[in-house]
């Protein structure tokens, strides 16, 4: 399950927009001024990274698809991006004039890009020694069968797993919509199973919990996440 927060998407969209918007003006002036392509070449090279950037950023924040890595983008992709801002730092400073402190500014911006992106691209390398994965059991796993997962007393419930797609806030939205939980108890709810691989929650009788199952796994085919939550009783109950 990965983060996913209103903020983080509208911020995402912005940048989409805004990746965009840069291409389009991008595209623009090159047809405009095709015969000074040579000419353009360090800018275009320069503008395309910012476009990458802006762009591969805001899809994953809008669409809370963190990489493997459990990043917003991965190793090469931020040393890429580091390589091109840092092209393009070097490429303003020598074109500025004598005496022209425009270039600066945008200089010292695209540098300081390129060193958090290679900031960045050293924390996702080291990022999988030092951060244990999420447990992630088969859909077909049985928590039943497996020590540390039954409450005591149990005897009906929902049996639900974690993977590593849905995304948390439709975890926490669930939980409010189909378990009565509020939202500080669907966050934590929600962080157990991401840490455990799962949780058993108890219910009054196993026709509730078929009926809350069905509605959950309902709502998380719709949207084509793979979410797992069934139904379980032990024996007698």
């Amino acid at each position: 399950m990965g983060p996913s927060r209103p903020l983080l998407k509208i911020v995402g969209a912005l940048l989409l927009v805004a990746g965009f918007a840069l291409a389009s003006l991008l595209t623009l002036i090159l047809v405009r001024h095709s015969a000074r392509l040579p000419v353009l070449a360090s800018t275009t090279a320069g503008a395309l990274a910012i476009i990458t950037f802006l762009v591969l950023l805001g899809y994953r924040l809008v669409f809370n698809r963190p990489n493997r890595h459990g990043s917003l983008l991965s190793p090469i992709t931020w040393t890429v991006l580091a390589a091109g801002f840092a092209f393009l730092a070097v490429v303003m400073a020598v074109n500025g004039r004598a005496g022209d402190l425009t270039p600066i500014a945008p200089a010292l911006a695209a540098a300081l890009l390129a060193y958090l992106c290679f900031l960045a691209a050293r924390g996702v390398r080291r990022e999988p020694s030092s951060t244990p994965p999420s447990p992630v059991f088969a859909p077909d796993a049985s928590l039943l069968e497996m020590g540390g997962f039954t409450p005591a007393g149990f005897r009906c419930g929902l049996e639900i797993l974690n993977d590593d797609r849905t995304p948390m806030e439709f975890v926490v939205s669930v939980l409010q919509k189909n378990l009565g939980l509020n939202e500080p108890e669907a966050i934590r709810t929600m962080l157990e199973i991401h840490g455990k691989g799962g949780v058993i929650v108890a219910s009054a009788s196993f026709e509730e919990s078929k009926r809350v199952a069905d509605a959950v796994t309902a709502e998380a085919r719709l949207a084509n996440h793979p979410f797992v939550c069934r139904a379980v009783s032990v024996e007698g109950a």
